[in-house]
């Protein structure tokens, strides 16, 4: 059956050279793995289908954690939220009677009770409890982010076992706050802390290639050398023909070629395509346009619109007279009635935030063409 969210088991097409790689490497060795893609690529569910192979071994212990899903921005809440993630991963071998992130609601007489009976250690109980119930006002961040990151270290070497940590969209982490933005210096000090670490191996993902850069690529970046690196690429058009006739009996072979020019392969369309018409008796290249139409009508605002509106008018600007045709800086300068120059930084900022590439000099496109042909629908 389709999915809209991210795909594990008999579901996963593609990708089985990188979860041998990955699965072996993060049983049998301390290598950590850096993804990088665009959006919606399915560098989620490679990290949930390695969660799922591994935590079939009895002494690993996997931390599933993204950085997208915070509550908000401040670096108080990561370090809350990242805890409790720990801690409900090693429920079971610290005999937690709780769901971990409800601790972060319980009343402090009630978690110092909680965290008493925990089978570990009294330093490590004391850290627990600075971890979930320190005072934003008087906090350490230094201290609190070096016992966070040392936590999951602490807790398999007391469990006597292996602790891989999936960080999805780890860059994000540079635009939490403690008052200002912690920047590249939080990544930094967590490639410090990690440095020292013997039972914990780190795994990161980004969707956005100049912020991957910048933590693991270039010769200057924190994690530079420390992680195997791997672009997660759209799926091949016979990987889309799998996925399809596996899940849809009665598809044409038209059908399928149109999934795959809407889609460019990326797979989270691919599945919201395959839901929408996986209930039809016959499916034909008709059935899959209307198919796309709805999508575009009724799901684009959902997916696509919180995304827009976080850019700047200007950025919208451009990113609209791209979506009507225009490729050039001069081009759309016209179109938007602005400079050539002020549109290059802009076309800068929008590829340092992956919504286009620069294809050829002076030539740029858009990367998403599903979210490309919502902008037409709307604005053309």
């Amino acid at each position: 059956m389709f999915s809209l969210r991210p795909v594990k088991g008999s579901n996963f097409i593609n990708r089985e050279e990188l979860l041998n790689d990955m699965t072996f490497d993060l049983i049998n060795s301390l290598t950590g793995y850096a993804l990088y893609g665009k959006r919606r690529v399915g560098k989620t569910s490679i990290f949930k289908e390695i969660q799922r192979k591994l935590e079939k071994e009895e002494d690993v212990v996997v931390v599933y954690f993204s950085v997208w899903d915070l509550m908000s921005n401040k670096l108080s809440s990561f370090i809350k939220e990242f805890t409790a993630e720990v801690l409900e991963s090693y429920k079971h071998h610290l005999s937690l009677g709780y769901r971990a992130r409800n601790l972060l609601k319980a009343h402090i007489s009630l978690l110092k009770d909680i965290i008493r009976k925990l089978n570990i250690n009294l330093k490590i109980k004391d850290t627990i409890e600075v971890l979930l119930s320190f005072d934003e006002s008087e906090a350490n961040y230094d201290q609190l982010v070096e016992d966070c990151f040392n936590l999951p270290e602490k807790l398999a070497k007391e469990t006597k076992t292996k602790c891989i940590l999936l960080i999805d969209e780890f860059p994000s982490l540079m635009n939490l706050k403690d008052g200002q933005k912690v920047g590249e210096n939080l990544i930094r000090k967590i490639r410090t802390i990690h440095e020292d670490h013997e039972h914990v191996i780190i795994c990161i993902s980004g969707s956005i290639k100049h912020t991957m850069d910048m933590v693991t690529v270039d010769p200057a970046s924190p994690f530079y050398g420390q992680l195997i690196v791997k672009e997660i690429e759209p799926l091949e058009k016979k990987h889309v023909k799998e996925l399809l006739l596996k899940n849809l009996s009665r598809i044409s072979p038209d059908a399928i070629n149109e999934i795959y020019e809407f889609s460019a392969g990326i797979p989270f369309y691919v599945q919201f395509l395959g839901k929408i018409i996986e209930r039809k008796k016959n499916i034909t290249i008709d059935v899959v346009k209307d198919a796309e139409e709805s999508f575009i009508k009724e799901e684009g605002d959902i997916i696509f619109k919180k995304d827009f509106d976080t850019l700047g008018s200007k950025e919208r600007e451009v990113l609209i007279s791209l979506s009507q045709g225009s490729k050039t800086p001069s081009g759309i300068a016209k179109d938007i009635q602005d400079s050539a120059n002020a549109v290059s930084v802009y076309l800068r900022y929008l590829e340092e935030k992956g919504y286009i590439s620069r294809k050829e000099k002076g030539q740029y496109e858009m990367d998403d063409p599903v979210f490309e042909r919502w902008m037409k629908n709307r604005w053309g």
